[in-house]
Formats: C-alpha cells, structure tokens, sequence
C-alpha cells in the first residue's frame, strides 16, 4: 500500500538535519511530521541547535515532534532487578574477565517513543497499521551504509534518501553551508561507550556540564552488579582516568598550525562520525 505518513527519524545531527532542511527548501518532497526522540542525554549543543531551528523547519512546512521513553533513566528498576541500559563495558571481579552489556537504551529511548506516537497517529487516522502504512526516512548517508536496516515492523517501510542520492557526510556538510545553514555535532548521548578516541577527548576537553554528566554516569553505574564492576570507557578505567588529554598536564592544545608544522596524525585516522 502507499503510505499514509511519511516521517523522518530527527536526531539533529548532520544527516537527519540535512533531510529536515531539504524537506524544508522543497529538495525533498514533504513529510507529515519530523520526529526527534528525546533521549535527555545529548549533548547541550545538540538541544541548542534544535532550539534554535525548530521554528526555521515549521516555518518551512515542517511540523517537528519531541518524543520520550516512558522512561529514560540509565539505570532502570524494576520489582526484582536493577538494569544498566546502556551497553556498558564490565570487568568480572573474581576471573577479571572482559564483558559489554546489553544496548537497550536504543530500543527504549528512541524507537519504542516514536512507534508509540505512529500508532497513536495512525489510530487517530482511523488507519490500521498495515503494511507499509508508514513510510520513515533515516538520516544515513552513503558512507554508513553498513548502519541501514528493515524496519522490523511490517506497517513502518524505512527509507534512505541519501544513500539512493549517493550523498556522504562531508555532501551534507558542503549542502548546508552552501545554503547558509549550520553544521550542527553529531547527536548522541553525553556518555555513550561507542564514542570514538578522538570524541572522548573533546568532551573532556570542552569540560562542562556535559563532562560532568559523563563522569557522573560513570560512577553511578561502576558497582550496578554484584559481580562486575562496570564502566563507560573500553578502557575499564573511571572516566577522567581513561580519556588523556595534554591540558592535564597543563599544557596547551596543538593549533591546526601546530599539527601542520609538527606532521601529527589524528588519534582515530578519520574525524569522529
């Protein structure tokens, strides 16, 4: 069947926010709604670049909605047992053996909200929820192609726009500025253990409440299990421990000048993505 709604998935970062704005300037064609499932854990640049283009998009004929989990806390209680949502690194205590949890935080946080409110719309609709019913665009380009998927619900079909178009992230990038739009930082949560070399250090670095907010959660859930202790870091060290940076020893960070002159190569071999 063809779709009753067309969404797009809006976590505001690079590529989901070059599909709002191609939505918006009529590159793409229209949308029902753009759907930002609030984790409450991104980065605060993150929340002020939404804040600050929300009404752009809905001036544009984009009608943006904020979805949360029932529940977003990162460690979830329930009757007879305590979970670490996020997929954590462990070191058992007796073997010292190396583990990661679970993700959950994906499933709970961000796709079970916004298939809360598609059923909801199409309820409201007077629409079943048929095959195809649903039609959402993903902010994936090109060079994560590896990241698509099916949907696995049959009345949500995924699209991806911009890997059809054969559009990177740098494309996007070059696509923004050239129509006087920002670049805004990759979305993800402050604390989020895939984050890359290169990525931990900036956070540290930035300092702030989102530092803060890291570290916090990572004391918080070192001794969740009786028998592991429990980290963010791939390294199994406390945070502030695990992540180097030269301002901890008082010196200055290299300038793009430095890192000419000096030939320095980057911690991960490409930017964080």
């Amino acid at each position: 069947m063809q779709p009753v709604l067309r969404t797009l998935s809006l976590g505001w970062g690079v590529q989901s926010w070059t599909l709002a704005a191609m939505v918006a300037l009529g590159e793409l064609p229209p949308i029902d709604y753009a759907i930002h499932a609030d984790t409450t854990w991104e980065h605060q640049a993150t929340y002020e670049h939404a804040a600050k283009w929300t009404s752009w998009l809905e001036e544009h004929g984009v009608r943006v909605i904020t979805v949360r989990g029932k529940r977003t806390e990162v460690i979830a209680s329930w009757a007879n047992s305590i979970s670490v949502m996020i997929p954590a690194f462990t070191v058992d205590r007796l073997s010292q053996s190396h583990g990661q949890i679970k993700r959950q935080c994906t499933h709970d946080w961000k796709i079970m909200p916004i298939r809360r409110f598609l059923r909801e719309r199409l309820q409201e609709m007077g629409v079943r929820a048929l095959p195809g019913a649903v039609e959402s665009l993903m902010g994936i380009s090109l060079d994560e192609f590896t990241r698509m998927r099916s949907s696995d619900v049959l009345y949500v079909v995924n699209s991806y726009p911009l890997v059809d178009a054969r559009v990177t992230r740098p494309d996007c990038s070059t696509w923004l500025e050239g129509h006087g739009l920002p670049v805004p930082p990759k979305s993800s949560c402050v604390f989020c253990p895939y984050h890359k070399i290169a990525s931990w250090k900036e956070l540290k670095r930035a300092g702030g409440s989102d530092w803060e907010t890291a570290v916090e959660v990572d004391v918080t859930i070192r001794d969740r299990r009786p028998n592991a202790q429990i980290f963010v870091h791939p390294a199994r060290l406390p945070l502030p421990q695990a992540i180097k940076i030269p301002e901890d020893h008082g010196a200055r960070q290299m300038s793009l000048e430095d890192l000419w002159r000096n030939d320095a190569p980057c911690d991960g071999g490409f930017c964080f993505v």
